[in-house]
């Protein structure tokens, strides 16, 4: 851990920061975040728990502090016990902030910055680590964000980067002529914007909007996503998504995996008398927070809803009848959205953000079967929304004896 910059410890805890060598602008900027155990008691540490979902908080620079601050965001939810890992004396916890969505705008040069670990709230029954009077601080680092050199090789300069930056941010209707005006370095800027999408909040619709761009490039813009991936290696997962979405788009053959799914799905598309083995279920919300929302849709057009609402401890469940026109609707869209590649991209959701659940099976056996769970912003954002908003109709409870008319 030589490349570790470590602060003074507090209350038995210091803090690191592991900042990269360089960083290019508008690619995934990762510092990691390291924290050590050099008291003689074990402590509860907030943040480092990889399956609980927390937020980031960066905070400008002020002129009685002239670094960035970077926190986590959760200091106003109740945390329970797992959402916290166990620091064992002269043990290390590690993490990665995610800081690409905070600059995004900064533009390039070097930017001092530092990790400050506020408190946050527990419940009664265990005691988590607070730090001092002050809150625990890793020392000020240096991160220098750099140019894209491929963006300005493919004549991409600051100015027109601002451009398209501010046109894919905003959804405007002219950011495809943008893009197309800029050739083969329009579509390399889309590429690279894509890894975005693992950005939390609404930070994401960029990376979200420019994927809906690249489908309408051009097959060139799956060579643009490949070269992104050598270059943004730690957006892999979004960009791997990117390519077989966009292969999809462009009417390629499915892998070997997913051939019997979309060949069974395509004849239930187009031969309604082969649903007897259709079930689609869908969780919206299930939690103590958001209450419980779900609906199961079998092949004959029977629906069932199961929904409790929040803070309550007993379920209603009701039984209705779906329309052929509404069925029709349903699987179409199942294809449409290409449910056979969604996959969760973001590691972490912000706090409290639900993470529906959508299951189909079409007939007996693995290979027609598919069960995926993503964060809400994923669902709603990226090529499953259309699919998502209509789950959401079919689950609620407040329609009549079948779904509305879209």
């Amino acid at each position: 851990m030589n490349d570790v910059r470590w602060g003074a410890p507090y209350e038995g805890v210091r803090f690191g920061l592991r900042p990269p060598a360089v960083a290019e602008a508008g690619g995934s900027i990762l510092v990691g975040l390291l924290c050590h155990n050099v008291g003689n008691a074990p402590v509860r540490m907030f943040g480092f728990h990889p399956a609980y979902p927390r937020a980031l908080r960066v905070s400008p620079p002020k002129a009685d502090r002239p670094y960035i601050r970077v926190s986590f965001g959760d200091v106003n939810v109740l945390h329970p016990l797992d959402a916290f890992s166990v620091l064992a004396p002269g043990a290390t916890l590690e993490t990665s902030l995610d800081l690409s969505f905070a600059f995004d705008r900064r533009g390039t040069g070097t930017w001092q910055l530092a990790f400050a670990y506020d408190a946050v709230r527990t419940g009664a029954h265990f005691v988590a680590y607070r730090g001092g009077d002050e809150a625990p601080q890793s020392p000020v680092v240096d991160l220098l964000v750099s140019y894209s050199r491929s963006l300005r090789d493919a004549g991409i300069d600051e100015a027109t980067e601002a451009k398209l930056d501010g046109a894919l941010y905003a959804g405007e209707a002219r950011l495809l002529d943008l893009l197309r005006h800029h050739g083969a370095g329009g579509v390399a800027f889309a590429a690279r914007r894509v890894a975005r999408v693992l950005s939390p909040g609404a930070e994401s619709i960029a990376g979200w909007n420019a994927l809906d761009a690249l489908a309408l490039l051009g097959p060139q813009a799956i060579d643009a996503v490949n070269v992104a991936r050598e270059e943004i290696p730690h957006a892999d997962r979004a960009l791997a998504f990117a390519t077989r979405w966009l292969a999809f788009r462009h009417g390629s053959s499915p892998d070997p995996y997913d051939l019997p799914f979309v060949t069974m799905l395509d004849r239930i598309v187009e031969e309604p008398a082969t649903r007897g083995n259709l079930l689609v279920g869908w969780t919206g919300v299930d939690s103590a927070i958001h209450g419980l929302r779900r609906v199961q849709i079998f092949g004959n057009g029977e629906r069932i809803v199961t929904s409790r609402d929040p803070g309550t401890e007993f379920s209603r469940t009701r039984r209705t009848m779906l329309r052929p026109h509404e069925m029709q609707a349903l699987v179409e869209a199942i294809r449409h959205s290409a449910v056979w590649l969604a996959a969760p991209l973001r590691e972490q959701g912000l706090p409290d953000e639900p993470r529906p659940a959508f299951e189909v099976q079409l007939g007996i056996g693995g290979p027609f079967s598919r069960q995926v769970s993503m964060w809400n912003g994923e669902w709603r954002r990226g090529p499953s929304s259309h699919l998502a908003e209509l789950m959401d109709r079919l689950a609620s409870d407040h329609i009549g004896e079948s779904m509305p008319p879209s």
